[in-house]
């Protein structure tokens, strides 16, 4: 890959066989949504109905994601579901389409004027959902079924006595919509699913590195994707997500944020989450890149970047003794800093303007540290801040869980252990910090997790992942994370 070429040039290649690839935390209490084979799994029971599947397959969607605005890559179903979290119809039915072909249910997206959804193919008819509005009510009779747009059409009292008849899906049209609007007459789309080479497992941890996956948002959204009015994406509805589907909304619930982006109470919104890298600089690789005056960070971050810093500690003696730092995202380097003040001294910088990509999202970028004279670099940091979905990640649940880390290499753990650490508040308060903390030294491994047995979920602060350990945490820095926003 082009991003690890420069530590190729540089001899300090060995960072890569010492790598840990594609470390991966399940659980048994929640679906891995790293791929549509996985989720398929995780949501489709055996013996299951076709028209159960449908409707789980759906379930699982609209817990994950909300109704916001669209971006450019919302329509490839498992970024959206792991990385994204939020998008409108058009995108919803899209990525439906992707779910529903994977679990071996045909589907077509469908429309009336001002909106978009789907139906899905299963004994021999039709039959219409649309996730975004929480919306499918079922037909009359013993034989009965998730009526089509068709059969709607034909005779709105399905959607108008469907509450009073206990035909309705759980919490229909929470937001406000009109369950009525779908009593009209539709035109099937050819909405095609975006695919990708992407992999939220695309990524690995070096010794000294670590990912923070939280359940939180910490002020850094991605730029683009969210109006100037809102902290960031966020479900408008806000306390509408009390009328939802009651098992959906006990997801949700720990997650309240008051008064947060204009709403009574956020139940979901962006949630943030951080690489961060600070290695021993006196390892052979590292040590020798940096007597040959550069030393080249490349960055690989699953999830959107949204935030980046540099920090370190160098020691300039004298006059033309200095280390300039520069980024690069493609092809030209781009000058971030220069230090060069004398005697030894903690040095920052915040890359975000050189690393971000506002709309799209980038997951890669390189920091360079070039030394002239006698300069001598101490101590680095190297911090990337990304949004996720949160509502995707494994969170415990009350009971007995049983965790699950996978690798590619599982020989690297051997030479370079794994810390997981999993931070939450107990149910049903949520005062009660608890941590766990489980040392990995061979891969895979699994382990039980026991929960209190509560009505309510634990409330899940953040998930981490760490390789060794970090060497240096700079002071006034990002490197412990930003408070989480629960004002």
């Amino acid at each position: 890959m082009r991003w690890l070429l420069p530590l190729l040039l540089l001899g300090i290649g060995a960072l890569a066989g010492a790598e840990v690839k594609e470390p991966w935390v399940t659980t048994d209490r929640t679906v891995d949504c790293s791929s549509f084979e996985s989720i398929v799994a995780g949501v489709v029971q055996p013996g299951m109905t076709d028209e159960q599947k449908a409707i789980a397959m759906y379930d699982f969607y609209y817990q994950r994601v909300y109704h916001y605005q669209n971006i450019p890559e919302s329509r490839d179903p498992l970024k959206c579901v792991n990385a994204i979290g939020n998008t409108l119809c058009g995108s919803q039915a899209t990525c439906m389409k992707g779910l529903l072909g994977a679990a071996g249910i045909k589907m077509r997206i469908v429309s009336h004027p001002g909106h978009t959804f789907y139906e899905a193919f299963y004994d021999g008819a039709w039959h219409g959902f649309d996730t975004m509005t929480n919306f499918y009510v079922f037909t009359r009779g013993e034989k009965r079924h998730v009526a089509s747009f068709e059969e709607l059409n034909q005779d709105p009292s399905l959607i108008r006595d469907a509450v009073k008849e206990g035909r309705a899906c759980p919490g229909l049209c929470p937001c406000g919509d009109e369950p009525m609007a779908f009593a009209q007459k539709i035109k099937t789309l050819d909405y095609q699913v975006q695919k990708s080479d992407w992999s939220v497992k695309g990524y690995g941890l070096r010794p000294g590195e670590e990912i923070v996956r939280s359940w939180w948002p910490h002020g850094k959204p991605l730029p683009n994707t969210h109006r100037a009015r809102d902290p960031g994406p966020i479900h408008t509805c806000g306390g509408k997500d009390r009328k939802g589907p009651p098992e959906l909304f006990r997801v949700w619930e720990p997650y309240g944020i008051p008064k947060y982006g204009g709403v009574s109470v956020s139940y979901r919104h962006f949630f943030n989450g951080w690489m961060s890298y600070s290695p021993d600089l006196g390892q052979a690789p590292l040590k020798d890149a940096l007597a040959a005056g550069e030393l080249i960070v490349p960055v690989k971050c699953p999830f959107y970047i949204t935030a980046a810093t540099v920090a370190f500690e160098a020691t300039c003696p004298g006059e033309g003794d200095r280390v300039d730092v520069a980024v690069r995202v493609e092809k030209d380097w781009t000058p971030v800093l220069t230090a060069s003040d004398a005697g030894k001294k903690e040095y920052r910088a915040e890359l975000d303007k050189a690393v971000v990509r506002p709309s799209r999202g980038r997951h890669t970028y390189e920091v360079r540290l070039k030394l002239s004279g006698k300069a001598t670099l101490h101590r680095l940091h190297v911090k990337t801040v990304f949004t996720h979905n949160a509502m995707a990640a494994p969170h415990l649940m009350p009971g007995k869980n049983r965790v699950t880390l996978t690798v590619a290499n599982p020989e690297a753990v051997k030479a370079n252990p794994l810390t997981l650490i999993y931070r939450y508040k107990e149910a049903p308060d949520w005062k009660n910090d608890k941590v766990v903390e489980k040392p990995i030294a061979e891969c895979p491994c699994t382990f039980e997790v026991a929960l209190p047995e509560t009505d309510k979920l634990p409330q899940m602060q953040d998930l981490t992942l760490r390789c060794g350990s970090l060497h240096w945490v700079p002071t006034e820095s990002a490197a412990a994370g930003p408070a989480a926003a629960k004002e």
